[in-house]
This record gives C-alpha cells, sequence and structure tokens, in this order.
C-alpha cells in the first residue's frame, strides 16, 4: 500500500529555512584508515522481518529518496509505504501533521 500526503512545499521549504541552514555532516558510515566510508547493506536481511514496516520517505529527500524507499517496501514483507509530497529528508520536521498522519494510520491498521 503506498499512501501519498500533499502540501505546500514552498511554504516549508522558507519556514524550515534556518533549520536545514544549521544541519551540517560530512559523512553517515565510518571511514577506513584510508579514509574510504564504510559499506552497510544489509537488504539481504530485510525479507526476514516479521514485524509489521513502515516506510515513510520525502519525495524531494537526496539523502534516503523514493527510490530507496520503494527498494525497503519491495524487501520488507508487511510494509507500509508513505511518500510525504511536500518533504525533504526530514518529513516529520517538514510535515509533522502528514508524518504523524501517517504513523496513526500504519498503527491503526495493526
Amino acid at each position: 500500500m503506498a499512501l501519498q500526503v500533499r502540501g505546500d512545499l514552498g511554504d516549508q521549504l522558507h519556514r524550515l529555512a534556518p533549520l536545514r541552514a544549521a544541519i551540517t555532516g560530512s559523512h553517515i558510515s565510518g571511514l577506513d584508515e584510508h579514509l574510504v566510508p564504510d559499506v552497510i547493506d544489509d537488504r539481504h536481511e530485510l525479507g526476514s522481518l516479521a514485524v509489521p514496516a513502515l516506510v515513510i520517505v520525502g519525495r524531494h529527500d537526496v539523502v534516503c529518496g523514493v527510490r530507496w524507499a520503494e527498494e525497503l517496501h519491495k524487501l520488507i514483507p508487511d510494509s507500509m509505504l508513505v511518500v510525504l509530497e511536500n518533504s525533504g529528508h526530514l518529513g516529520n520536521v517538514e510535515e509533522p501533521d502528514a508524518f504523524a498522519e501517517a504513523v496513526l494510520a500504519f498503527v491503526g491498521e495493526r
């Protein structure tokens, strides 16, 4: 099941500009002695999950975008995919009402 949530992206981007400007990062995983990022790929384990899973992604997420969320949804049994149409990587901050609605809908179905 995929749930599409809509809102006003322009207003959100303006409102959250200070937060976005304050967030910095150089890498996500650890670095080895040659400063090469560690490769973490646990996709082969996802099919063994035995609990319901909610995958939430922002349509404009450039870190872990829709393509990856769709792959997680396909690989995780009994998962639900929610695409927040006006969010990037911080959907819980950018669209808190839509995020909460998705979580409540997911929990309500269980």
